[in-house]
């Protein structure tokens, strides 16, 4: 008896999928796309259709309209795209949790004044509940770190609505570790990425990435340079044994309620530290409870 093979079904593309989404043939779809979202950079280099697809895979993973702006793409310098979403892609992203229970904003008494920009608070805060935890995520972003000058000498909503872009900037970070939000950057970030990718070396006209020279330390600051990169490997080594003695539920709660998604972005080992002891205490409040 001769078994019949089964037929494979091929998947729809990400093409296909996105464009039944939106009602278009295909061609017109990747076009209308060219067109608008994805518009040639200005050296008048169209978009490939691999660097679509990639922008589209990010865009249908968190279900983002690329054609009301939730969702855009700068053509990166070294090739392939940068998708960058904005406030309004960042809420959306929030409501649709279905954990999510509100949040709460505050923001610094004092405040600052930054150049070419209005007075602001130095701070503003957010507290994003959840339906399925005990403790909100709480994420602090300061005026000074997050604020963009002048660009080329032009002012730009930075210096126009300094306090609208500081509440913007807390929120979308609340939101990506609340929620556990990858791959995709606010417009700040992307136009950092860019900026940082590239140097046009005029001469030659082509592409270059920037190398720091290396520096020679004395043997005394060399020993200490040692020093602190153990100290930093010991304080990673510690976070991996509190994740198994409280789980990693608990775990990320703690590092979320500090403003961190993940150990290695801690950066200053005694801010690792007071971490690592509230989560003792975390783990002490457990045992007691058994």
């Amino acid at each position: 008896m001769v078994e019949e093979k089964k037929k494979q079904v091929a998947k729809p593309s990400v093409f296909r999928i996105m464009a039944v989404k939106f009602n278009l043939p295909q061609d017109e779809f990747i076009n209308t796309l060219k067109a608008t979202v994805m518009s040639p950079d200005k050296l008048g280099k169209v978009a490939s259709n691999a660097e679509i697809a990639a922008f589209l895979i990010v865009a249908q993973k968190y279900n983002l309209d690329p054609f009301t702006n939730e969702i855009y793409a700068f053509p990166g310098k070294k090739g392939g795209i940068v998708p960058i979403v904005g406030i309004d892609g960042f809420t959306t992203i929030m409501n649709r949790q279905k954990e999510f229970n509100g949040y709460e904003m505050t923001y610094d008494e004092d405040e600052a004044t930054m150049e070419s920009a209005k007075s602001c608070p130095k701070w503003a805060e957010v507290k994003i509940y959840h339906k399925n935890r005990e403790h909100p995520t709480i994420v602090r972003e300061y005026l000074d770190e997050v604020y963009v000058p002048p660009r080329k000498g032009y002012s730009g909503p930075w210096q126009t609505h300094t306090k609208r872009m500081l509440r913007h900037k807390a929120l979308i970070q609340a939101i990506r570790l609340g929620f556990g939000i990858t791959g995709i950057y606010d417009p700040d970030e992307g136009e950092r990425i860019l900026d940082a990718q590239v140097i046009e070396e005029k001469s030659a006209g082509k592409p270059v990435v920037a190398m720091p020279e290396a520096r020679q330390l004395p043997a005394g600051e060399e020993e200490q340079v040692k020093s602190k990169n153990n100290d930093y490997k010991a304080m990673l080594e510690r976070f991996q044994m509190a994740k198994k003695v409280l789980g990693e539920k608990k775990y990320y709660e703690v590092l979320g309620r500090n403003g961190y998604e993940k150990s290695n972005k801690i950066r200053i080992v005694a801010d690792g530290n007071k971490i690592l002891d509230e989560m003792n205490r975390e783990a002490d409040k457990e045992a007691n409870k058994k």
